[in-house]
């Protein structure tokens, strides 16, 4: 029994150690300087803009769907509607 807890305190040691050496070495924390590069070389510049497909892919079935129509005052009518909900994407 003795054995496993000087066991157990002796491995807790090691993890802590292990951690806080990484954390010496790893920076983890993002450098704000203005000297720092161009944000937009990082990983975030990779990253598709979803606000921008998430609009798009809402709008463009009703985009499709006034383009078929073909009475005035019905396309008037469903233009009005788009514009009022804000499904016209401008």
């Amino acid at each position: 029994m003795l054995k496993a807890a000087i066991g157990f305190f002796a491995g807790i040691a090691v993890c802590a150690l292990l951690f806080f050496g990484a954390r010496a070495v790893i920076p983890v924390f993002a450098d704000d300087s203005p000297t720092s590069e161009d944000p937009s070389l990082g990983l975030a510049g990779l990253l598709p803009d979803i606000e921008k497909i998430y609009k798009e892919s809402l709008t463009m079935p009703f985009k499709k769907a006034e383009s078929k129509i073909t009475d005035p005052d019905i396309a008037a009518y469903y233009r009005e509607l788009m514009e009022t909900t804000g499904l016209t994407g401008e």
